[in-house]
């Protein structure tokens, strides 16, 4: 969706109060303008879209018993917490990240972040990254997800959905994504730290 710049004549009590209101949302004068201008007429912004996806994700995860999902309304990102069952139960962090528009046919990222200093398990993270980097690329030869790995950290591409997704159909499938890495991560962690105490 397009933006380009309007000149408009507003009082500056109505300027004052929006100024107030966005500082309180996390968004600025024209952002919290142009939400309210949308919902007045019925038209579901791009900003709007993925807050939907965002809210819905985050109702999908909620309860989820392993990963505690943390979201803000008004933004565009949102993050998940877990814990690891090795030692003194280390936290892993997925960010998860996504833009408006699409930027060559990329929508967002997903990061998973190890909170941890212990050289064995950034070892150990950094050998299940791998895999997934490797399983992932075979899975999709024609079009793999861009992968950026950094020590206990690994961030992946998430591609646009196909023009007309419905937001809760998108949203259902990253929820089930991080399920997944979560649960084979866990199991690769477990079971590599059970092999290398015996």
């Amino acid at each position: 969706m397009a933006k380009s710049l309007y000149s408009l004549i507003l009082s500056d009590e109505v300027v004052s109060r929006i100024d107030r209101l966005a500082t309180r949302q996390g968004m600025n004068r024209s952002q919290l303008v142009n939400r309210i201008l949308a919902e007045y007429c019925s038209l579901v912004t791009p900003e709007k879209r993925i807050e939907s996806v965002l809210d819905t994700v985050t109702r999908l995860m909620d309860g989820d018993g392993e990963l505690a999902p943390f979201f803000t309304p008004n933004q565009s990102a949102m993050f998940f917490k877990t814990s690891l069952e090795y030692r003194y139960r280390p936290t892993v962090r997925y960010d998860l990240r996504l833009r408006p528009q699409p930027e060559n046919g990329i929508i967002g990222e997903l990061s998973v972040t190890f909170r941890t200093t212990s050289g064995d398990l950034l070892s150990l993270a950094d050998r299940y990254f791998r895999l997934r980097i490797e399983a992932e690329t075979r899975a999709a030869p024609d079009n793999p997800p861009a992968f950026t790995l950094s020590p206990g950290k690994l961030t992946r591409s998430i591609a646009a959905p196909p023009e007309g997704t419905d937001p809760e159909e998108f949203a259902a499938r990253i929820s089930e994504y991080v399920r997944l890495f979560d649960r084979d991560m866990k199991t690769f962690i477990k079971n590599e730290s059970a092999a290398l105490q015996n």
